[in-house]
């Protein structure tokens, strides 16, 4: 099993592990060092264990922060996917749509014996 040493607010630690986990304790630690160091500069000199617990608090309200957003995401997710519409019938009722289209300009053309029918319909044909 291996062992991982780092520092973290100057002081020496090691961890085991399981195989191929070095890396990730090694950015935790980073990341554990990087904010008690934060916070001992923001309130100066406090002990370790007061220090940890503050990040560890921290840290906790990020995690709970970023489970309720990614559980609003997934509700989001789940609604626009039960809300979606096939595209099949999309595109189905915009053929539907064209041909009513063709069908409302002919009528209204046809008053009008100056009017090219067919260029009209080629205008609007979509599909082309």
């Amino acid at each position: 099993m291996p062992t991982v040493n780092f520092k973290i607010n100057s002081k020496n630690y090691s961890v085991d592990c399981g195989a191929g986990q070095e890396e990730q304790i090694l950015s935790i630690a980073s990341q554990i060092d990087a904010r008690e160091r934060s916070l001992s500069s923001m309130f100066g000199e406090v002990d370790s264990e007061t220090l940890l617990l503050m990040v560890c608090i921290l840290t906790f309200g990020d995690l709970m922060k970023s489970k309720n957003k990614v559980a609003t995401l997934e509700k989001d997710l789940l609604t626009l996917k039960n809300d979606s519409v096939d595209q099949n019938d999309i595109v189905e009722t915009i053929s539907k749509l064209t041909l009513k289209i063709k069908d409302i300009s002919k009528n209204l053309l046809s008053d009008n014996p100056n009017c090219d029918i067919d260029n009209v319909e080629s205008i609007i044909d979509f599909n082309r």
